[in-house]
């Protein structure tokens, strides 16, 4: 076995440690706080009976604002475990990473069905439920929670079987801990090749679906509301896309700075944060459910 800071690390600092967890502390959990929030009265409508989670985007909606908020919380939990401790070890880092990037698979595949399913929706609607029947509806929730899952716990233990897990780290990021793991070709040709099926063909699908739609948005009823919505998910598909992008394995890494770092992280919180504004309360059916959930006065306007 080999420890993690035997490596060398490679990474240019700027900053103590402590200190750039202690802002990426504060940067998470604000994020997080704030996606609570948001995410609260969409879950509360679209469960609330009449439930709408026999419909395939309320069902992806639900689950996608779940996962957002665990990423956050794994990322704060990460931050506040580093602070308490002064370090953090190998053990903790992998286990830490593994359950990041399981809740990231689950993003990038569930965002993508999600595009799917409103792309049949808006152009095929006569086909829709024939594509999207129930069974098929809960299968492919089940798949990208079960796949993600699968591989991410695969990785985590081929990474705790080749390292000394006891060890100290300074960092505890993907491309740091994956120097210590270089030496192991099996576990880097399963990640690359993880990377490389699962991001292109997510960020393909989703890409696709938006191309088709701009297509036809001349065709749409109320184009001018499809045009801002399709322009917020390209936002957040852009802020949450160039952060997982750059910490995969298919990128080279060879110089790391904590300007940087942050500024990714940021970016990445608040493609995570705009997925309830774009998802969510720009649907037309849960407007409406959120206002039924407002209190309402007992006194007539004559009164």
């Amino acid at each position: 076995m080999r420890t993690c800071n035997e490596t060398g690390m490679w990474v240019l600092t700027q900053m103590d440690s402590h200190l750039y967890y202690e802002v990426l502390l504060c940067s998470s959990s604000l994020s997080y706080v704030v996606n609570m929030l948001l995410s609260g009265p969409l879950v509360l409508a679209i469960t609330r009976p009449p439930s709408l989670l026999s419909k395939l985007r309320f069902l992806l909606l639900v689950h996608l604002l779940f996962c957002d908020n665990l990423q956050l919380l794994l990322k704060t939990t990460t931050a506040a475990l580093f602070i308490s401790q002064s370090g953090m070890l190998v053990s903790q880092c992998l286990i830490l990473i593994a359950a990041t990037q399981a809740c990231s698979m689950v993003e990038m595949l569930l965002s993508a069905a999600l595009a799917v399913d409103r792309c049949v929706a808006i152009k095929w609607p006569l086909r829709y439920e024939l594509l999207f029947r129930p069974r098929c509806k809960q299968a492919l929730v089940v798949v990208a929670w079960g796949a993600s899952l699968f591989l991410s716990a695969v990785a985590l233990c081929m990474a705790l079987t080749h390292v000394q897990v006891n060890a100290d780290l300074p960092r505890c990021r993907p491309l740091v801990v994956g120097r210590c793991l270089s030496e192991n070709l099996a576990l880097r040709a399963f990640c690359i090749s993880v990377s490389a099926l699962v991001l292109p063909a997510s960020y393909l699908t989703t890409f696709g679906c938006f191309l088709l739609l701009c297509r036809d948005l001349h065709g749409l009823p109320h184009s001018r509301r499809a045009v801002v919505t399709l322009a917020l998910q390209a936002i957040q598909m852009l802020c949450y896309s160039v952060p997982v992008v750059l910490n995969s394995y298919l990128l080279p890494n060879t110089l790391q700075y904590d300007t940087l770092e942050i500024a990714v992280s940021n970016a990445y919180n608040l493609g995570i944060s705009l997925v309830p504004l774009v998802y969510g309360y720009r649907s037309r059916e849960l407007q409406k459910r959120l206002l039924q959930t407002l209190p309402r006065s007992d006194i007539s306007p004559g009164q």
